[in-house]
């Protein structure tokens, strides 16, 4: 059994320090950028590697072996957390229904899932633990090798997109992550069980990346679509999701646990994940890209924790059908 991945960032509180750290970055944004001792890109890619290097030391691999002896299910999954979303928004874009500006909205359809709420909302909706924390954490290590691949398709336009990325991405994001992973085999490297505390790391580095973007896109034009399309964006987004993972579930088991989890699985987008990637993938240059894509990001992490908390209740209602 794969041990149980510490829950972070999770909650309600995490939520609302996002969106103050959000607010900072738009507000003040020279609190920290104007200092001339502060280097925002180097505290944006070492607060990158503490995050995965702790996401590392939180997880291990051994539930991994037993899902891949079901490569039909692992692919099923995969393919609807990410290359479904992918082939549907890119040709949505093609067709002239999306446009360039709505990027944001593509990051967020590939990115993976997130592990934390995933897990918890499919163990209180009655779901199986173990295979949303397993799939999961899959989508994770692989989001790194798929994403730079799938995204560059919609910026491809308007940002020149360097192949050059991934030896950055392995420095920034798989090393540290393989050296967490591996810290938990050798003692001798750092303590083998994650010490109390630990799991706060990650969200603090994450709530640092928030306001380093926000304040590098304030001036930038961040906010190119209204508070109408942000609105009907966020609910066509998360409705297609919803829609997808209630397929998915159905055509991968008969079993109510493992629909409930493939529902949570497919339709939660991780946040832990997503910022630091768009930092490494995204150039320093383009501060004004990188905040757009935080805006999405921010927004379908709220309103997942609040739909989610609302499923749960009426899952557990008794009003739903096996």
């Amino acid at each position: 059994m794969m041990a149980r991945k510490r829950e972070f960032p999770k909650g309600i509180g995490f939520a609302l320090c996002l969106v103050g750290s959000s607010f900072l970055g738009l507000m003040y944004p020279d609190f920290l950028l104007g200092r001339e001792w502060f280097d925002g890109q180097f505290i944006s890619n070492l607060a990158t590697i503490c995050i995965f290097f702790f996401i590392g030391r939180a997880i291990n691999l051994t539930g991994l072996v037993d899902a891949l002896k079901q490569p039909s299910t692992v692919l099923l999954i995969q393919s609807c957390i990410f290359l479904v979303p992918w082939a549907c928004a890119f040709g949505l874009m093609q067709f002239g229904f999306l446009q360039q500006v709505q990027v944001g909205w593509f990051f967020l359809l590939v990115l993976p899932t997130t592990v934390s709420s995933c897990v918890v909302y499919s163990k209180l909706a009655g779901g199986n633990g173990e295979f949303a924390l397993t799939h999961s954490f899959l989508s994770n290590l692989l989001a790194p090798l798929l994403l730079p691949v799938l995204f560059a398709s919609f910026i491809s336009s308007s940002v020149k997109f360097a192949w050059s990325i991934y030896p950055q991405i392995f420095i920034l994001i798989l090393l540290p992550l393989l050296l967490g992973i591996g810290s938990r085999y050798f003692p001798f490297v750092w303590t083998k069980e994650p010490r109390k505390g630990e799991a706060m790391v990650p969200p603090f580095c994450i709530l640092v990346l928030s306001y380093l973007a926000f304040a590098r896109g304030s001036s930038g034009g961040m906010f190119q679509l209204g508070w109408d399309e942000l609105i009907i964006s966020l609910l066509v987004c998360w409705t297609g999701m919803s829609a997808l993972a209630w397929l998915a579930g159905r055509v991968i088991s008969k079993d109510k646990g493992i629909r409930v989890s493939a529902y949570f699985i497919i339709s939660q987008k991780s946040l832990a994940t997503g910022i630091p990637l768009a930092f490494a993938i995204i150039a320093n240059v383009h501060d004004s890209l990188l905040a757009s894509i935080l805006v999405p990001i921010t927004a379908y992490h709220l309103f997942q924790l609040l739909m989610g908390s609302l499923l749960v209740a009426w899952m557990n209602s008794g009003k739903v059908k096996e």
